[in-house]
């Protein structure tokens, strides 16, 4: 089947040759948090291209001509244009509505010390500590008290 790119907006989930920060730079040539920074980055960069990108593709397509109906034939291949079409929908859907009526009881939760952290995202947070914890060590270890 033949696509044409001028009027569907497909995702390629792959990384093009030479995209990827990993190992770019030298262990030797710069501060270890702005090398582990910029890999951090990466790694957040790949996540959301190639995992959330593909669902939220996913669900334009199924949603396709609702999210087109407003896009201009010569902007139907520019992603950003897209997502941006796809947003104005979302934001009048009722799970979008729920989480702005649910940020102001979290935020003041988090405010006044009351949110119950260890129910949101166990994964990551144990992954954060150990980061943390382990960069900490590094540094203490390799270099004089500041």
């Amino acid at each position: 089947m033949a696509v044409d790119n001028k009027t569907k907006c497909y995702l390629l989930v792959h990384e093009p040759p030479g995209f990827c920060l990993k190992k770019a730079h030298r262990n030797w040539s710069g501060h270890p948090s702005w090398i582990g920074a910029m890999e951090a980055l990466d790694d957040y960069h790949r996540w959301v291209s190639q995992v959330v990108m593909p669902v939220a593709f996913q669900w334009i397509e199924e949603h396709r001509d609702e999210v087109y109906s407003s896009v201009k034939d010569p902007e139907k291949n520019d992603v950003g244009v897209v997502i941006a079409s796809a947003f104005k929908l979302v934001k009048k859907m009722p799970a979008y509505k729920e989480g702005l009526k649910n940020a102001k009881p979290f935020n003041k939760a988090v405010k006044d010390g009351t949110f119950n952290s260890k129910i949101h995202n166990p994964v990551w947070t144990k992954i954060v500590k150990k980061v943390r914890i382990e960069t900490k060590k590094a540094f203490a270890e390799e270099t004089p008290p500041l």
